[in-house]
Order: structure tokens, then sequence, then C-alpha cells
């Protein structure tokens, strides 16, 4: 028997399974401390391959900011990075040579860039130290996501437009030397019955075969007048006209100089309405001119009786259509290509310079002009930019164009 007071004494069997737990313990122990060195082992081979991936990554980065930065440098357009205020931060070798200078730093909105009439996304810009020169770009704006800043893409498009103009002034010299035969005819034909009016002009005979003989030389020495200075506006071309001008002003022009001709031969000209805020690209003189050689030929082949129509209406937003229609006899099916060549009539009297010309000045205006078919009659159909306020280029955060 033990005595009273000291601990009790274990047992054989009792230390057996004291030590049986506590193996059975340490060899959890161990064998967690196995799986943990495992794990360890495990994440330390997935970060060193998490390593070895990020510099790969980095690298590829580092290369591509190169190749980037070198493709930057060798593109031939212009390439502008502005920041939230608009301020230039970075801009490559070409868009310092296209704008004559190192402009970082510098306001964007300082070039004063303003949109070329009837030419979408053309603009003009002023360049140099002084913005004493100008140069005519395309331009397109992207937003940096993100960051409230722009990148800026310019192509100088000065010279290309140079050498379109020059390519056109070239076939109208070509066409012009083409025809220059039928063209002395139309020209020797007006001067000869004026040169005899003057000859038969004897006042001996009495002043009303002097006014008669008068009248009809003048009135020769007007269509060899009018015939050369349509040649002459053929030769110059259409040039970009400048300003606004509302339709409204133009219909109304019209009506006051042609309704008295058209009421002398009985023939009816219906003009539909324009809204207020039509405007169209240009001066009223020049619209006023080019469409009075539609009507001019829409009234000629009209009957007496007949009527012919000016017809407005916006197919899309900022596009105007106005149509011309006469309900004459047509235009031969044979002719309907050539209405618009210059120097191609069917007229003794004609120039067949009219059509052309308005064609042109049309073009000239960012729009199109071309012949419907339609029975009876015939209609002429322009397609129109609407002249639109020139708004500011989008600068800092404002998305993208």
């Amino acid at each position: 028997m033990s005595d009273a007071g000291s601990p009790p004494l274990l047992d054989a069997s009792s230390l057996i399974e004291a030590f049986k737990l506590f193996n059975q313990t340490s060899q959890e122990l161990t064998e967690a401390y196995g799986a943990l060195q495992q794990e360890v082992q495990r994440l330390s081979a997935e970060l060193a391959e998490a390593n070895v991936r990020l510099r790969a990554e980095l690298q590829a980065k580092e290369q591509m900011r190169e190749r980037l930065a070198l493709l930057l440098e060798m593109l031939p357009g212009a390439v502008l990075v502005v920041d939230h205020a608009a301020l230039i931060v970075e801009m490559n070798p070409e868009a310092i040579r296209l704008l004559g200078a190192d402009l970082r730093g510098s306001d964007w909105q300082a070039l004063q860039p303003r949109p070329m009439s009837g030419s979408g996304n053309e603009w003009l810009l002023l360049r140099g130290p002084s913005r004493d020169q100008s140069v005519q770009v395309t331009l397109a704006v992207n937003a940096l996501p993100g960051e409230g800043g722009q990148v800026i893409l310019l192509q100088d498009v000065t010279a290309a437009r140079a050498r379109e103009e020059a390519a056109q002034r070239r076939e109208r010299l070509a066409a012009m030397g083409e025809t220059m035969a039928g063209l002395a005819h139309q020209l020797r034909t007006p001067l000869a019955t004026a040169l005899l009016s003057v000859s038969h002009l004897q006042f001996e005979r009495g002043p009303e075969h002097f006014a008669r003989q008068q009248q009809r030389a003048l009135e020769r020495l007007h269509h060899l007048d009018a015939t050369i200075d349509a040649m002459l506006r053929f030769l110059r071309g259409a040039e970009q006209e400048s300003g606004s001008v509302a339709l409204i002003e133009i219909l109304q022009a019209l009506q006051r100089e042609w309704e008295a001709q058209f009421r002398q031969k009985n023939v009816t000209l219906e003009i539909g309405d324009a809204r207020d805020d039509w405007f169209l690209t240009g001066t009223l003189a020049a619209w006023v001119s080019v469409l009075a050689n539609v009507l001019h030929n829409a009234l000629l082949f009209s009957n007496a009786g007949q009527s012919v129509s000016i017809r407005l209406e916006e197919v899309t937003q900022g596009t105007l259509r106005l149509s011309i229609r006469d309900f004459g006899p047509g235009i031969a099916e044979a002719d309907q290509e050539k209405i618009f060549i210059p120097f191609y009539t069917t007229r003794r009297d004609g120039t067949g310079l009219g059509l052309a010309i308005t064609r042109n000045f049309v073009v000239a205006m960012g729009g199109s002009m071309e012949l419907e078919k339609v029975s009876p009659g015939t209609c002429l159909v322009l397609l129109l930019p609407l002249w639109q306020v020139a708004q500011p280029l989008p600068s800092g955060s404002m998305s993208q164009e």
C-alpha cells in the first residue's frame, strides 16, 4: 500500500498505454511536418516558376515597349499624346516635323485646328513658331483608358490634295484639247452671225431695220460672251468655298430670278419648303449660279402647261437631298452617260459646260450629283452636306472619336 498523500503509482498497463499514445502523437507530428515540408517545397517551386514567368513577361513587355517606341519613331504619321488638360506630353519626330516645332508641354488647342468644309475628317492646322503657316491633315482622336488623356493621329494630306487638284486640272485641259475643234466652231458661229449683223447696220434703211440688226448682233455677242465665260469657269475649276448661306435664301433668289421666265413660257416652277436651320457651305451667288444651270435646262425642255419642281429632303443626319425634275421629253438612253462630260451637248447653241460646272462645284462642296431615271421627264439629284457650326476638338477625358 502507498503512503497517505503520495501520488498513485501507475501500473504497467497504464504506462504501456501512455507510451503508445506518445508514439502515435509523435508519428502524427512527424507526418504533419513531412507534409508541411512537401507543401513548402511545392510553394517554393510554384514561386520560382512564377518568378521565371514574371521575368519573362517583364522582358517581353520591355521588348514590346522598345518595339513600340521604335515603331512610333518610324511611323509616317504624326502621333501626339495629350493629358487630361489637353497639354501635349509626347510627340513623335513626324509630329515635330509636321507642326514645325517640339510642342511638348504646349496646349493642343492652341494649334487652332478647324474643320475643312465638306471634307469629312480633314482639318486645317496652324504650324510654325508664329503659327503663320497652315497644313491640311486627317485627324483621329482616341481616348486613353483610365488616364483621361488622348492619342491624336495626324496625317498630312496637303500634298495629296494638291496632286488631286493638279490631276483634275490636267483632266480639264485634256478635255479642252480634245474638244477644241468643236468649241472653235461654237465660237465661230455666233461671232460670224454678229459680224454679219454688224455689217448690215445701215441707218439709211430706216431706224427699225437698224434697231433689229443691232439687237441681233447684241444677242450673238452676249451668247459669245456667255460661252467664253463658261469655258473660263470650267478651266478654273470649282474651288472650295468658305462661309455658309441659308438654303431658304438660295431658293428665294432662284424664285426671283427665274419666275418671270417660267411665267413667260407658261411653265410652273414649284419649289419645296426649306427649314430655317438648313445651311450650305459657300456663297449665295455661287449656289444660285450653279443651280441656275439645271433650271435653265429644265425650262428649255419643258412645254407650256408643264411644271418644274425642286424637292428637298434630309435623308440622313446632315445630308440633304435636292432634286430638280421636269416633265419634258427626257434624255435619250444613249446620252444619259454623257450629260456630265464637258463640252458634250445635243443643242446647236449649247456649250455642254453647264452641268459639268454644276457637278464640279457640288463635288467640291463635298456632295454628289447624279441623274435619276424617271418617266416622263428628267430628274437630277444632288446630295449635299449641310453646313454645321465647327465644334471644338475633344480634349481631356472625353470619349473616343
